[in-house]
């Protein structure tokens, strides 16, 4: 039976700590970020976007994709907010992949007089048959605080053969 020289254990040692580790950080970095709690689908079709369960002060809050979700094609959205946040200083749509990576895409909105917030939205096509999109709204208050909710949508490649 052959034992280990401490050199011989601290090297071992110091690769299974190092093997570990780079996979933790690796985990760390590549894990999923938690949803808001307020969580709402979207109609591909109707372009319609609402939440579910949430707290009151979003109720109401929607967003409306004209003429439907569509890939790769600038869409005039538009958000609308209830009456308890009307008095927000900045709104930010960010567009991202929850299952895969595909770049983070954020479009700053613009106030328009009858408290609906517009830009146009672009979601990218994917290559792989279906993909999973977070929209999530990011928003200032009027005092300053950071306020955030999301909705889901799935939406199938139609050129699957990319």
């Amino acid at each position: 039976m052959k034992f280990f020289s401490k050199v011989e254990l601290l090297f071992y040692a110091g690769a299974f700590v190092s093997v570990f580790g780079v996979a933790a950080i690796v985990k760390m970095i590549h894990s999923e970020d938690p949803l808001p709690e307020a969580l709402g689908p979207c109609n591909l079709d109707t372009g319609a976007c609402y939440l579910q369960e949430t707290p009151k002060r979003f109720n109401g809050a929607t967003i409306q994709f004209e003429d439907g979700i569509r890939l790769n094609r600038r869409i005039n959205t538009t958000l609308e907010l209830p009456k308890a946040v009307q008095n927000a200083q900045a709104v930010t749509l960010v567009l991202e992949g929850r299952d895969m990576y595909l770049g983070v895409y954020e479009y700053p909105l613009r106030k328009l007089p009858d408290n609906t917030w517009q830009n146009h939205v672009v979601v990218p096509l994917c290559t792989d048959e279906r993909m999973q999109w977070v929209l999530k709204v990011q928003m200032v208050d009027a005092m300053g605080r950071d306020q955030e909710w999301a909705y889901l949508f799935d939406i199938e490649n139609p050129n699957e053969a990319l």
